[in-house]
């Protein structure tokens, strides 16, 4: 495969070796992998540095360090307050465009290696519009982004690591329009089509055990906070 950025007509370094979905989201040397075009029957435990594919050449994989790092900042949050120091309340701040950004290369990279379609793997080429809103000083349309889903957050189930699914659009043939993901439990969509999408979020109904009609649903939220009447408070504030 070539670099899914190559439309920016800046590619360089060759093609090098990006991980599919962020490594310093996890927290150990090895993950479980399901879903994927190698492992669609049954998950397979695989090591961190076997999940990547080359998609991106150095150049642009190297400008997502910050995106990336971003993200991992709120996996450490999450693993350290919710599941290793439940009863203390803890806050960070994030920069929202950074995990935002990060959270649409991640669909991009899912859907360039054909993860974001379970049954027949079919490749999502990206779009340019949202190519260049990663890498260059863009303004995406309002709508496509980030969105926070409410649902509780259990430190007793608590499991480190990225589920997805992908959004398809009906009334477009079935196109790939975004994704839900959670991340070490908490619930996030990425939308890539324009116009408030709350409303048609909504209508997904039950996905891995969260039911959208009933879950609020924020777009570029300032403030989550995880409450709980036996633990303390954790606070994400994210600056947009």
């Amino acid at each position: 495969m070539d670099c899914w950025a190559a439309v920016l007509g800046d590619c360089a370094g060759g093609l090098s070796r990006e991980h599919y979905i962020s490594d310093g989201i996890f927290d150990g040397e090895a993950i479980t992998a399901y879903g994927l075009e190698w492992c669609k029957d049954q998950p397979i435990q695989i090591s961190l540095a076997s999940a990547v594919s080359k998609i991106l050449c150095k150049r642009h994989n190297e400008r997502f360090s910050p995106f990336d790092a971003e993200a991992a900042k709120l996996s450490r949050f999450l693993s350290a307050n919710v599941l290793d120091d439940p009863l203390s309340e803890a806050q960070i701040t994030l920069r929202g465009y950074r995990l935002e950004k990060w959270a649409l290369k991640t669909f991009l990279n899912l859907g360039y290696i054909g993860g974001l379609d379970p049954e027949h793997h079919a490749r999502l080429k990206p779009r340019e519009d949202l190519v260049r809103y990663l890498f260059q000083e863009t303004q995406a349309p309002k709508g496509i982004g980030l969105y926070f889903v409410t649902g509780a957050v259990s430190n007793a189930k608590f499991n480190v690591g990225l589920s997805w699914n992908a959004i398809r659009n009906l009334s477009r043939d079935g196109a790939i329009a975004g994704m839900t993901f959670t991340l070490n439990d908490v619930r996030f969509v990425v939308s890539a089509e324009e116009g408030p999408a709350e409303h048609r979020l909504a209508k997904i109904g039950l996905v891995n055990g969260v039911d959208y009609s009933r879950a609020k649903i924020y777009y570029r939220p300032h403030n989550i906070a995880l409450l709980s009447k036996t633990a303390g408070q954790k606070t994400i504030a994210l600056e947009w």
